[in-house]
């Protein structure tokens, strides 16, 4: 009898467990991605970041009048001079892909409602005038530059950049 009991009392706990979980799941959940906190950083490391942004800004600026870079972006591409420079325009212009952080200035666009209408459009604030009336995206939400989805570079021209950086790096540390 007591051995009854507990098959009993086992099988009811589990039937109560299945009722429940499938009564869970009936229900939307909610997912919310979970925010950084915001980082506080210390005086000596703002200054540091102060300094390190001319730096780079200035070495952009000596890549560009060299001929060796341009940007389609606003602001500096950090990318293209940690390598050496990259002309991103030709690149955008003759749809070979572009650098990690061109792309991801593509996908950090912004969806804003026109008016009373409710449509949608696609607002590319990195990017200047000259860039951003061409670009729109397709049916599948790729990002497109004069109707040619833009993809990111291929292994092999990543690897390339990669192994030019690595180059820089000991050719500067030389001097």
């Amino acid at each position: 009898m007591r051995r009854a009991a507990v098959v009993v009392s086992g099988f009811v706990l589990f039937a109560a467990g299945f009722v429940c979980g499938h009564l869970d799941s009936g229900l939307p959940s909610l997912l919310n991605a979970q925010q950084d906190e915001p980082v506080i950083l210390s005086s000596d490391a703002l200054t540091a970041y102060a300094k390190t942004r001319k730096a780079v800004a200035d070495l952009n600026d000596t890549f560009i009048a060299a001929g060796l870079s341009t940007s389609a972006t606003s602001d500096v591409n950090y990318f293209s001079v940690s390598v050496g420079g990259i002309d991103v325009q030709r690149d955008l212009e003759e749809g070979r892909g572009v650098d990690p952080e061109t792309f991801a200035a593509l996908y950090a666009f912004e969806d804003q409602e026109l008016g009373a209408t409710g449509k949608k459009e696609r607002v590319f604030k990195r990017f200047g005038v000259d860039v951003s009336q061409h670009l729109d995206s397709d049916e599948h939400g790729r990002i497109r530059y004069k109707k040619k989805v833009v993809q990111l570079y291929s292994t092999e021209r990543l690897n390339q950049l990669f192994a030019r950086r690595d180059q820089l790096q000991i050719l500067s540390s030389n001097k």
